[in-house]
């Protein structure tokens, strides 16, 4: 009976230690979440106005595609952004030694966008001009927003090196557009949804983007436009943990 006790006690000793072992080990799942992101994303979106009855001629010239009784918004050409933040876990320990829920922030949200604007400007006589939408040319526009970013997120670490993340962010922004020598902007709201796979420190991810804005004119004159204006689309991005 003592023999039996002893090799109990033995065998409980082992196991105490090699858990306490494992607790304070670099190998526990919570000092595998990596907190820490950096993102370089390619942006594509659409812009569109809030009110469908509205083209973008309210206070330019029509654009072929977007008025004519369609209004199915305008298309970047091409757009890129970047983000750092961190996440803030919301208990130790993974759940499950698998599963962290926390809350994201980024005090470094910067996007930037470039559209055509066709069919652009004024009866000037210049050459180009369409008599069809009273206008001369097609101009490049130039939109950015620079954002704050919080929300919650789960990481999910199966094992030491895959990190796998998902998450919804609310984004107040201040977004401007550039256009015909024209300055305009003012509070947005955004939000993101998304996620990410990284192995150790890099990795992807993709996220849905979509928010409003109503852009005043800085110089006093009319406003971009009657109407809110609409963004939606995507972000894709190579991500940076640690």
């Amino acid at each position: 009976m003592k023999k039996t006790l002893l090799l109990v006690s033995a065998m409980l000793c082992v196991c105490f230690s090699a858990a306490a072992q494992d607790d304070s080990g670099v190998d526990r799942p919570d000092k595998m979440v990596r907190k820490k992101f950096f993102n370089i994303s390619y942006v594509s979106d659409k812009i569109k106005p809030t009110d469908s009855s509205l083209g973008f001629g309210d206070i330019m010239d029509e654009t072929s595609g977007i008025v004519d009784g369609k209004n199915e918004g305008l298309k970047n050409n091409w757009g890129v952004s970047i983000t750092r933040g961190r996440t803030y876990m919301l208990h130790k320990k993974p759940i499950a030694r698998l599963l962290s829920i926390g809350l994201d922030l980024s005090f470094l949200d910067l996007t930037y966008s470039n559209y055509t604007m066709d069919g652009f400007g004024g009866d000037d006589g210049s050459e180009g001009y369409d008599e069809t939408y009273g206008s001369s040319e097609s101009v490049d526009m130039h939109k950015a927003e620079y954002a704050f970013l919080v929300g919650p997120s789960i990481t999910i670490t199966p094992g030491k090196s895959l990190t796998v993340a998902a998450y919804a962010r609310y984004a107040p922004s201040f977004s401007c557009i550039y256009v015909d020598d024209s300055f305009y902007g003012n509070y947005a709201t955004f939000f993101n949804v998304g996620a990410s796979l990284t192995w150790k420190k890099i990795g992807v991810g993709i996220e849905a983007r979509m928010g409003s804005c109503k852009y005043k004119n800085f110089a006093g004159g009319d406003d971009f436009m009657a109407s809110k204006l609409k963004t939606s689309g995507f972000r894709a991005f190579l991500q940076f943990r640690w």
